[in-house]
């Protein structure tokens, strides 16, 4: 089935089409399926649409590019026409052959478009759809195949997000819609090449002064910021001379001091949280046993909570995959773990054996809606955690899911474990050396630590 592109106007794109004054009205793009002609495989081409005064024309991608190895065909079914938030920008699915690539290549072909519509507007030219043309496919055009078109960053991060969704990679798409999101606020029509060192201070100065972030904070958006940076290296849109970070440049690691507070929650709070008594089912009680969890779990993150299923249990031990860091884990059971378990396997029937009520197989589907629903319950969750220590009388108490990894090394340390082990081992250092040291220590020894901490 062929494709074919189109291009259509869209705000991530404004800053190409904005109207100039004169009395021409400026043409739209976007990237779409050519339903109109079928081919002989009953398939569609994928083309640019170019609208001009409600009259479009389309340019059907493969013959604008060399790539012949490349599927610029589809199915209706095998096509994502674009949303709002696509900016005019459909693509394959991910069933389609190199659908990657080809989506990269659509990409690629939108930009050029809007960026001759650039030209125009800067430049004041009337638009018609020859000198389109001519433009688009001639290689003295003012985008000619030896230049470097530098796209925006908003438009760089909805690349690079698009290909972490095809990648089903959400946590890391989210970070990236959410940098993308403070940026558009900051600058909205940054170029990729503005971005300097003068330019990542003011960032920093605007995220500080004007959003009230604090250094962990800005720390985390700044690493991001360089993350899209190397990208764009390695995709020859960014010039590595120009390069902004660095020791004696832009250092986030002496500007910032990305230190995360280790807050630990003193065993006897902990204590009075475990001995509340709450009515089962209800909001609280659920925050409780989350919390709980966590705590004897060695501080188990929500997300692993979240998709932890039934099968990772066995009789002796729970094993999972951090999906943070990709640490292995194996936890073995005790009496606390499993009354907790008991009292979720016997309330509670979820589909697609999800241990905790949190993953809603027939509301949550797709990889984004489940990422998006974790985020909802951690924050009723963590709301809830905040009631539960007004209701041991600490309303000062920073009590989230957070703070439970660091109450168990804490914990553990002061219950006799061997402070110069525990420390790094469940502190302050990776998630492989984490596992790497619990197993220095013989079977039973950290458990019976364990033991004397939890009965507290």
């Amino acid at each position: 089935m062929v494709c074919s592109f189109y291009l259509v106007y869209s705000p991530v794109y404004s800053h190409i089409v904005e109207s100039v004054a004169t009395s021409t009205v400026m043409a739209t793009t976007a990237i779409v399926l050519k339903t109109s002609k079928k081919l002989l495989n009953n398939e569609f081409s994928v083309a640019l649409r170019v609208t001009h005064l409600r009259e479009p024309k389309y340019f059907v991608i493969s013959t604008l590019v060399n790539q012949q190895s490349l599927k610029l065909q589809s199915t209706k079914e095998g096509w994502k026409p674009a949303e709002k938030e696509d900016n005019g920008l459909g693509k394959f699915r991910k069933s389609h052959p190199n659908y990657q690539d080809c989506n990269s290549l659509l990409y690629q072909k939108l930009s050029e478009a809007n960026a001759i519509l650039k030209s125009y507007d800067d430049s004041g030219i009337a638009f018609s759809f020859e000198r389109f043309e001519n433009d688009f496919k001639n290689k003295n055009n003012p985008i000619a195949e030896d230049k470097i078109i530098v796209p925006t960053v908003e438009e760089y991060y909805t690349s690079q997000i698009l290909i972490l969704e095809e990648q089903q990679r959400e946590g890391l798409a989210g970070i990236y819609r959410e940098n993308k999101s403070i940026i558009k606020k900051f600058k909205p029509n940054a170029f990729l090449s503005d971005i300097n060192v003068r330019w990542l201070e003011s960032f920093e100065y605007w995220m500080r002064n004007v959003r009230g972030n604090m250094d962990t904070t800005i720390s985390v958006k700044m690493r991001n910021l360089q993350r899209l940076i190397n990208q764009a290296i390695d995709d020859k849109l960014f010039p590595i001379e120009n390069y902004p970070f660095g020791e004696k440049l832009y250092s986030i690691n002496k500007r910032l001091d990305h230190k995360t507070k280790k807050l630990a929650i003193q065993l006897d709070k902990i204590s009075k949280l475990k001995n509340l008594k709450l009515k089962p089912g209800s909001a609280l009680h659920f925050a409780q046993q989350i919390m709980l969890f966590s705590y004897y779990c060695r501080g188990m993150n929500f997300i692993d909570i979240t998709f932890l299923k039934w099968q990772q249990i066995s009789t002796t031990h729970i094993s999972y995959v951090r999906k943070k860091t990709g640490g292995k884990f194996e936890i073995p059971l005790n009496c606390f773990i499993k009354d907790i378990l008991g009292y979720f396997k016997a309330t509670y029937t979820i589909q697609d054996g999800y241990v905790f009520p949190i993953i809603n197989p027939k509301i949550h589907i797709t990889i984004k809606q489940k990422y998006t629903r974790k985020k909802t319950a951690l924050k009723a969750v963590n709301d809830n955690l905040k009631k539960l220590a007004k209701l041991i009388q600490e309303p000062d108490l920073k009590l989230t899911t957070n703070v439970l990894r660091h109450s168990y090394a804490t914990g553990l340390k002061r219950s006799g474990a061997n402070v110069s082990h525990i420390k790094e081992s469940l502190g302050h250092s990776t998630e492989f050396q984490t596992q790497t040291y619990l197993d220095e220590f013989e079977t039973g020894v950290i458990e019976s630590w364990e033991l004397k901490m939890f009965e507290q």
